[in-house]
């Protein structure tokens, strides 16, 4: 008799449970609502942990950001997490909480598609990993869209109304004030420092200047950390100090990107005169705006404090070795001055010996000032501390950094430079 027995198939794998993951996100006016993200990111726990066959990766979330773009922590994450194998499914509440921009949205889920991950929306009951799934989608996703739209045109439109009123949207912090949650109130040790500022730039001192001076005296920013340049910088230019705002300095451009952009006139601006207490009196306002334009016109001279001595032992010519030298002419036609740096070998004995370039001192100022990050004239300071030597090519200048960095500004050919590294080579 024939006996048939079932082998036991011992090399069956035991099924992987799925790691499943969630995604979460609300805006900054949805944070006290009944689904808020601490309730989502609750109600996922729960779910991911209590069924059976699936294993918990995480609750990805994101507060108080816009579904309108791809740029959010916790999203990222999950993609990143996504790619790097470790999630097998993804669980979000609805479409418009994973994305409200279509195009972001289906190529998304498209992406995830190819690697085999489905996501999951509650609210709509898609699956994308179904055939039907992208369609619905799809449709689901333009509405989504419209709707943030919708939103974006609603806020705007509140928001215009309060410039048109003459009222301040955003309480951004600044140096001098303090919102107290009903008006702005001066902090008088903080305005002591400002009018200092203002008063400093018009007797003639850079914006690196007066930081320095303000890091001297312990004097502290709100978020704390030194004074730099643009800070001060700003601060010279900040209308709010007279007690009057500005209002519509930008608007963005779309729904999608929220790119804000400078008004120039695309739309109408408003200032709200009074608004606050004043710190700097408008005359004063006005001079320093005066002494700002002063100084564009001007140029890199507008610092007549600078000592030049600081260049003669930073400027090295790269086919002698010697230091540049500075060197005053005269326009035959005006009679007028202006000054070149030239290589001493080249000054003591001749341009047979060194034909080095010369250099002139307008090209120096204005790229030195560029590495330093500087707009309205060059710090001898600065120069010392940041910059350890300049070589001068025949169509760049290559400045060595103290840091041991090095930074290269073009001001001539580089078709001609090919000399200098020959003869810099060889001798």
């Amino acid at each position: 008799m024939k006996i048939i027995k079932r082998i036991a198939n011992l090399d069956m794998p035991i099924p992987r449970r799925k790691r499943v993951a969630a995604y979460c996100r609300v805006s900054i006016d949805e944070e006290l609502n009944m689904h808020s993200l601490s309730t989502q990111v609750d109600h996922y726990s729960k779910l991911i942990k209590g069924t059976p066959g699936w294993e918990y990766v995480g609750v990805y979330a994101d507060g108080g950001f816009t579904g309108t773009r791809s740029n959010r922590p916790g999203f990222q994450r999950l993609l990143d997490d996504c790619e790097s194998g470790k999630v097998d499914m993804i669980l979000t509440k609805s479409i418009s909480r994973f994305a409200r921009n279509t195009v972001l949205l289906i190529s998304t889920v498209r992406h995830l598609r190819e690697k085999g991950i489905p996501v999951r929306f509650e609210r709509e009951g898609i699956d994308t990993i179904s055939e039907d799934g992208e369609l619905m989608l799809s449709l689901l996703a333009a509405f989504a869209q419209e709707e943030s739209r919708s939103i974006s045109e609603n806020v705007t439109w509140a928001i215009r109304k309060k410039f048109k009123e003459g009222r301040i949207n955003q309480y951004q912090p600044l140096f001098g004030y303090r919102w107290n949650g009903k008006e702005f109130n001066v902090i008088p040790e903080e305005a002591e420092a400002v009018r200092f500022v203002f008063q400093s730039y018009l007797d003639g001192r850079s914006p690196d200047q007066i930081a320095d001076m303000l890091n001297r005296k312990g004097v502290k920013p709100i978020k704390g950390g030194p004074f730099l340049y643009q800070s001060v910088w700003a601060m010279l230019r900040q209308e709010k100090y007279t007690g009057s705002a500005i209002l519509q300095k930008t608007f963005k451009v779309d729904h999608l990107s929220h790119k804000s952009v400078k008004n120039h006139g695309e739309l109408d601006r408003y200032i709200a005169e009074g608004s606050h207490p004043v710190i700097i009196d408008q005359e004063t306002f006005d001079e320093v705006q005066k002494e700002i334009e002063r100084r564009k016109a001007v140029g890199f001279r507008a610092n007549q404090g600078i000592s030049f001595s600081c260049f003669t032992s930073l400027l090295k010519c790269p086919l002698c070795g010697k230091s540049y030298r500075r060197r005053t002419h005269k326009h035959s036609a005006t009679g007028s001055s202006y000054y070149s740096w030239i290589c001493s070998t080249k000054l003591d004995k001749s341009a047979h010996e060194c034909p080095a370039c010369n250099l002139p001192e307008k090209v120096l100022l204005e790229l030195t000032a560029d590495v330093l990050g500087l707009k309205d004239g060059v710090d001898e300071r600065l120069v010392k501390e940041r910059i350890k030597e300049i070589q001068v090519y025949e169509h760049e200048l290559l400045f060595l950094l103290s840091d041991g960095g090095e930074e290269r500004r073009t001001w001539k050919d580089a078709s001609r430079n090919a000399v200098y590294e020959r003869r810099r080579i060889h001798g």
